[in-house]
């Protein structure tokens, strides 16, 4: 058996850091996978326009540099169908990276065999990498494997967008494409750890007796999105020690203690709930990461919503079809005109504050008492009932958070999402703007359909991953970008509330309004 390792750190794995790895640093990774004699090893994207020596993306084949203790390996790049043209792909040249790595959705085939005809007329040794190989019915593809075989690339994969092949999985579309894929072409394995299978599945792989080249694809420390992939040091390891020792794991463990730990501390990865959850049931990881990024559900209910996806529609991620799906299980029209008029009374014409469980709830509970008192105002908590001071209604805008709090005696308001009683229900749609949901949100612009016309806020801090709220029932662990993402679309929100009621922050904030 003839067996080759690819790393794709660079290019997978910037997934995690926006592949902003540094100029130094991508050159010593790629001197460290020569000196731990990886067989092939992978730089980055192609891209169309890229041209930032910090990160792993690039503009043009020649913009790669390969290293200058460079023995026998081969270094590549990926091209994701349409994200760069032929025409912007040089001649080879042999100080040029080897081969380029096509990857491309079933409906892209056709265009993306142009691609690969060019490319090798190019001189460069192509992948062919269809996304999600096991989304592909049988007859889709041995007719996908007869065109292969007419064009004869340097290679052929087996690719697990999904997280989802289990060991007989790999094994049918392994002795399918074994017995149909012609002579000469290499077989590859590119598998994401969703559920932790990615390296017993490549050592079931190691296992086969094949004549054919095998490619497995890794990455240093698993390193890549979400659950991440095969780890490199331990595939190597298991080679050296069942089949061949051919690599230098030392370098290896040097780049994972120098760089790869260094950002896992930062940006983790490995398994989690939502791409489990995706992968159990075929579906793309983003699907489970929107609804769990929400906050507002139990484990039950993002797993019914992401069963009512179509069949057809589960391998794609279409925001749409995931907002359509969420809201419609949301959605509970209620004639709240009563309850609006009920409140109104209740509150009257004394000021507002609203507080949400950030931390400075607690750290500034003084100056929020002192301000309370000097403006007798009425307070509505979201989602929580403080200990350092006592709301007149608490606003709940989260199944979650009703379970928890639903023995307060305080009275209590809910959106119409929420199975409550002995509550006043508002309407949820006329709560939300857009796909804007946070109760934080929901709260203020309840205060504008009660004709208030300024509030002030507390523990409006700004979203953080870990420990930065009022207790460790509300501490998150989203990734950076779902922060930052929460954080921007916060402040677009509070802006636009603003221009419609006055808010006045009492506690510090990361929000500019």
């Amino acid at each position: 058996m003839r067996i080759n390792v690819l790393d794709c750190t660079l290019r997978d794995g910037g997934y995690v850091n926006d592949f902003n790895f540094g100029a130094s640093t991508i050159e010593k990774i790629k001197s460290g996978f020569c000196d731990a004699n990886i067989d092939i090893i992978e730089c980055g994207f192609l891209q169309s326009g890229k041209n930032d020596p910090e990160r792993s993306l690039y503009g043009a084949a020649e913009q790669i540099k390969l290293p200058p203790n460079r023995d026998a390996q081969m270094f590549v790049a990926m091209i994701a169908f349409g994200d760069i043209s032929a025409s912007e792909i040089a001649k080879r040249q042999s100080d040029y990276i080897d081969g380029i790595r096509l990857t491309f959705h079933n409906s892209e085939w056709e265009e993306t065999k142009a691609l690969a005809q060019n490319l090798m007329d190019k001189g460069y040794k192509v992948f062919i990498q269809p996304v999600g190989t096991l989304s592909y019915t049988d007859e889709e593809l041995l007719a996908l494997i007869k065109q292969v075989n007419e064009l004869k690339p340097f290679a052929f994969y087996l690719v697990d967008t999904l997280g989802s092949m289990y060991k007989n999985d790999l094994m049918r579309l392994f002795f399918l494409v074994e017995h149909n894929l012609a002579d000469g072409i290499a077989l590859g394995f590119h598998s994401h750890n969703n559920m932790q299978l990615s390296f017993s599945n490549a050592m079931s792989l190691l296992e086969l007796h094949t004549q054919r080249y095998l490619i497995i694809d890794s990455s240093i420390f698993g390193m890549g999105r979400g659950a991440g992939n095969l780890n490199t040091e331990l595939i190597t390891h298991y080679i050296n020690s069942n089949i061949e020792n051919r690599y230098n794991i030392t370098p290896l463990l040097d780049l994972m203690d120098e760089i790869i730990l260094p950002i896992y501390k930062y940006t983790p990865w490995g398994f989690s709930e939502p791409y489990y959850m995706a992968a159990i049931r075929g579906v793309h990881p983003n699907y489970a990461s929107y609804l769990i990024d929400k906050q507002s559900m139990s484990m039950a209910k993002i797993s019914r919503l992401l069963d009512v996806l179509p069949q057809n529609n589960r391998h794609l991620f279409k925001k749409s079809l995931i907002e359509e799906v969420y809201f419609a299980d949301m959605r509970h029209t209620t004639n709240d005109a009563v309850a609006l008029k009920n409140l109104r009374e209740i509150i009257g014409v004394r000021a507002v504050l609203v507080a949400v469980p950030g931390s400075s709830v607690k750290t500034h509970a003084d100056s929020i008492g002192k301000y309370i008192a000097a403006t007798n105002s009425f307070v509505i908590s979201v989602n929580f009932v403080p200990e350092q001071f006592t709301p007149d209604l608490v606003f709940i805008g989260n199944q979650r958070r009703y379970g928890q709090l639903r023995r307060n005696e305080i009275p209590v308001i809910v959106s119409s999402n929420i199975d409550a009683q002995n509550a006043f229900v508002i309407d949820y749609d006329s709560l939300r703007s857009g796909s804007s949901d946070s109760s934080g949100l929901m709260a203020l612009r309840l205060l504008i359909q009660l004709d208030i016309k300024s509030a002030a806020l507390a523990g409006y801090d700004g979203f953080s991953a870990g420990t930065n709220y009022y207790g460790k029932t509300y501490d998150n662990y989203l990734s950076g970008e779902a922060i930052e993402n929460l954080n921007e679309n916060m402040e677009t929100q509070l802006r636009k509330i603003h221009k419609r009621m006055k808010l006045n922050f009492v506690t510090p904030t990361a929000y500019r309004i």
